[in-house]
């Protein structure tokens, strides 16, 4: 015989009391905005888009080393240098297809746009030069003389001043946007890989040398500096390669490579706020557009690595492709 048994009241109330909580931290919880984010993955020869939940919903080869990744103007493409192809290919997020390529950049790493001329900028690694390709034809517009091994690459907003970091030469090389003149360049410390601007100041990491400097615009002269050192790592083992703005928060993210963290500082005071682990070689930085959510390309775990800029802390890692490099977010 089955025996059905009543729910006590008390039973009842605690019954309701688990359900109300579960309902309030629900409501409580932080909402995420919607992004999707692209990734290139170098040994993988593909490209990734992710979710703001890190959800994969596709994966697409399209060449030999896809590395350096940047903006058109046009939400629904990026460039993408295709170093072991030797070329730049335009990617259309939407279609999901290759849409032109410009052939003869030989191995292209990282890229940038000429908003006022339309024209592409790229370092080619092993050339020791940067290149400058008319976007609409894929012309080939200049060759800007480098020391070995260019990497970053940035232009000021007035489209007046293009600087390029030399890993070998030690030197950032600064040249003028309309002419393409060299200019005296910047020395910097060991391996200046990453450029990033803000404002009137040029951030700079070196990858041997701990540290990312910070220098005038305008001047070039050096204003400070931002050494790191997390516990329980060796001076080595910094290597900060990529670096983010959060102006919202007034926070500059910075990737320490080897030491497998990113850490955060301070715009404004230049003080390291926190150091937050993540995965192996941390390595390339996305933000997402409401500036609450920090992505971190992990280039030895062959992961990413998404971080809660409100509490600092990280909420997941997920896989990417073989070897991530860099990244776009877009809303």
């Amino acid at each position: 015989m089955i025996r059905f048994t009543s729910i006590s009241s008390h039973s009842r109330f605690h019954l309701l009391t688990q359900v109300l909580t579960m309902l309030t931290m629900l409501l409580l919880a932080p909402r995420l905005s919607a992004f999707e984010a692209l990734i290139t993955n170098e040994r993988s020869g593909d490209v990734v888009h992710i979710n703001e939940r890190g959800n994969t919903s596709a994966v697409i080869p399209i060449c030999n080393r896809p590395r350096g990744m940047t903006r058109t103007g046009d939400d629904d493409l990026v460039l993408i240098a295709c170093s072991d192809d030797n070329k730049v290919i335009q990617y259309n997020r939407q279609t999901k297809s290759i849409d032109s390529a410009i052939s003869s950049v030989d191995g292209a790493m990282n890229l940038t746009v000429h908003r006022q001329t339309n024209r592409l900028l790229t370092t080619n690694e092993g050339q020791s030069r940067a290149t400058v390709f008319d976007l609409a034809s894929g012309r080939l517009i200049a060759e800007l003389p480098t020391g070995l091994e260019p990497d970053g690459i940035v232009i000021t907003d007035d489209g007046n001043h293009i600087f390029v970091a030399s890993e070998n030469a030690g030197l950032v090389h600064i040249f003028d946007g309309q002419t393409y003149q060299p200019r005296e360049p910047i020395r910097t410390n060991l391996r200046p890989r990453r450029l990033a601007l803000l404002n009137n100041e040029l951030w700079v990491s070196s990858e041997m040398g701990s540290r990312v400097e910070i220098f005038d615009v305008k001047t070039h002269q050096k204003i400070d500096e931002i050494v790191f050192a997390p516990r329980g790592f060796r001076p080595e083992q910094m290597t900060p390669v990529d670096i983010i703005f959060n102006e919202l928060k007034n926070e500059a993210y910075i990737a320490l490579g080897g030491a497998n963290h990113v850490a955060v500082v301070d715009i404004s005071t230049r003080e390291i706020i926190q150091y937050i682990l993540v995965g192996k070689r941390a390595w390339g930085l996305g933000l997402s557009p409401d500036g609450k959510t920090l992505i971190v390309l992990n280039g030895l775990s062959d992961d990413f690595t998404m971080i809660d800029l409100i509490s600092r802390r990280p909420t997941f890692t997920k896989r990417a492709g073989l070897v991530p490099h860099a990244i776009e977010v877009f809303e």
